[in-house]
């Protein structure tokens, strides 16, 4: 399954319902009845951070909690591509994107964050590819998405540097960019702090016991009484809301990906480079991101060797192996690859909702259970952090949200 691709089925009807990105969001529905003052926030990676650090400058007493630490886990190993350059059903996840990246845009305004925005370039090498994504180009480009198919001449402008591997056109999105996942989170934390709120960490959550005005949270730091908890658990999202009774099944099993960053360069990549077989980008302190998109080889001692998840290899010889072999599948499009040196190799676990699709919101039977899980969590964190402190402090129902409840499960 690949992670990104214009080659989904897109509807030709027009968005009816769908906000310019400038308006404010509509929230035509109420949400339950809860004075939410003190909030746990379980889970510090970027869309747990988000989350809080929005709910601490509304005046929250926020408590953050994860059982090892900010970005340990799927933020601390993602490439990491801010994007709403392609197209899933329903509208509004196309919308939600769209959202989130003009949300980035404004965060920036208030947290330092290591974001790059120089587009993204991606190209397949067969002709019925390259004819479904020409034809997925089309069709965003209604939504007003800027977004193109260019031939090599144009993209020999972009990314000089950058091998098509024949005579491939490309699709080309002006707006996307990449981030440094880690580095925003740890940013979020330490706003959620300057914002007077609490960062416990480990802290791993045991018990969540529902009590008519609140929720205690039992965990080997200490047990806390709250108000509402908000899960943000990422990969472990199924394991931590069924401490809260909530029986459905939230996330399938986690998709693995080697991540690999290199030490600071000059200037090599304009772009997130999203090829047949790669994609790779640099970050702004000059660190190259690279991986694969076959993911981690599929052999029996691969298996067994990811059989705990891991979030890195147990041996620096081994994880160098793998590093530079994903590293030479890239450098087949930007030869200038090969020179770098390697800094880190990563393995990351993605948490996949069942349908592909985000969970968030109130849990109907448990209203002082607030879910939030998705896949894409790197683009979608701003926005989502910015409407889930909506509906937890105002006591709404934002509409861009409707398709994504847990009820739909």
């Amino acid at each position: 399954m690949k992670r990104r691709s214009f080659l989904k089925a897109i509807p030709a009807a027009g968005i009816a319902t769908a906000l310019p990105a400038s308006s404010p969001f509509a929230a035509s529905g109420e949400g339950p009845d809860i004075a939410a003052d003190r909030i746990a926030v379980i889970g510090a990676g970027i869309v747990g951070a988000s989350i809080a650090w929005y709910l601490s400058k509304r005046g929250a007493d926020v408590l953050l909690l994860d059982k090892s630490g900010p970005a340990a886990q799927a933020s601390g190993n993602s490439f990491a591509w801010l994007n709403a350059s392609w197209y899933d059903k329903p509208d509004s996840y196309f919308w939600l994107r769209t959202h989130s990246i003009n949300e980035y845009h404004r965060l920036a305004a208030e947290i330092e964050f290591p974001i790059r925005w120089g587009g993204s370039l991606e190209w397949y090498h067969s002709l019925e590819e390259q004819e479904e994504m020409a034809a997925g180009v089309r069709r965003i480009q209604r939504f007003g998405a800027p977004t193109w198919m260019v031939d090599p001449a144009r993209v020999a402008a972009i990314e000089p540097g950058v091998d098509l591997g024949g005579d491939w056109r490309a699709g080309w999105c002006s707006r996307d960019g990449a981030i440094d996942p880690a580095a925003a989170t740890r940013a979020l934390v330490d706003g959620v702090r300057a914002n007077g709120g609490q960062a416990i960490f480990p802290a791993e959550v045991t018990g969540l016991e529902q009590q008519n005005d609140g929720v205690r949270v039992v965990t080997n730091a200490g047990t806390f009484s709250v108000d509402l908890v908000v899960v943000a658990a990422g990969i472990d999202a199924n394991n931590v809301a069924s401490l809260a009774g909530i029986d459905k099944q939230l996330l399938g099993p986690p998709r693995s990906g080697i991540i690999v960053t290199t030490r600071p360069t000059e200037a090599q990549v304009n772009t997130v480079c999203y090829t047949p077989d790669s994609h790779f980008h640099q970050l702004p302190d000059g660190r190259l991101v690279v991986g694969e998109k076959a993911g981690a080889p599929q052999t029996d001692d691969h298996n067994e060797l990811f059989r705990e998840r891991p979030n890195a290899y147990p041996k620096a010889e081994l994880a160098m192996q793998h590093a530079w072999r994903v590293i030479d599948t890239a450098s087949a499009h930007c030869p200038s690859l090969s020179d770098a040196e390697v800094e880190s190799v990563g393995v990351g676990w993605r948490p996949l909702p069942v349908d592909g699709l985000p969970i968030v919101g109130h849990v109907p039977d448990a209203p002082r259970v607030y879910l939030a899980a998705m896949h894409s969590g790197v683009t979608l964190a701003p926005i989502i952090g910015h409407l889930a402190a909506m509906e937890i402090l105002d006591g709404v129902s934002v509409d861009l949200l409707t398709d994504f409840r847990i009820d739909r499960l």
